[in-house]
C-alpha cells in the first residue's frame, strides 16, 4: 500500500469536490423518520377490554395458561367477548 500526503489545501478541495458530485446526485442529508401512530379506534379499546379479561381467565399467576386453555382459546374467547361488548 503506497502512502500518501495531501497538504490542507489540496484535502479541502478534495472535500469541496465530494461535496459537489454528493450534491449534483441529488444526495442530502436523510431527515430522521418518524413513525405515524394510527388513531386507536372504538374497536380497538373493546378489545382491549376483552383480552385483559380473557388473560385473567385463562392464566394463572404465574403466567402459565391454566389447564385446558392455549393462546388459540385465549384469542377465540377474547374475540366472542370483542363482540358481546360492542353490541
Amino acid at each position: 500500500m503506497a502512502n500518501v500526503t495531501l497538504s490542507l489545501e489540496e484535502y479541502h478541495a478534495l472535500m469541496r469536490l465530494v461535496d459537489s458530485e454528493r450534491e449534483s446526485e441529488g444526495a442530502h442529508e436523510e431527515a430522521v423518520e418518524v413513525k405515524k401512530s394510527r388513531k386507536k379506534t372504538k374497536n380497538d379499546r373493546i378489545m382491549s377490554r376483552a383480552l385483559s379479561e380473557a388473560n385473567a381467565k385463562a392464566k394463572k399467576k404465574n403466567g402459565d395458561f391454566r389447564s385446558g386453555w392455549d393462546q388459540s382459546k385465549l384469542m377465540t374467547h377474547a374475540h366472542m367477548l370483542r363482540r358481546k361488548y360492542s353490541n
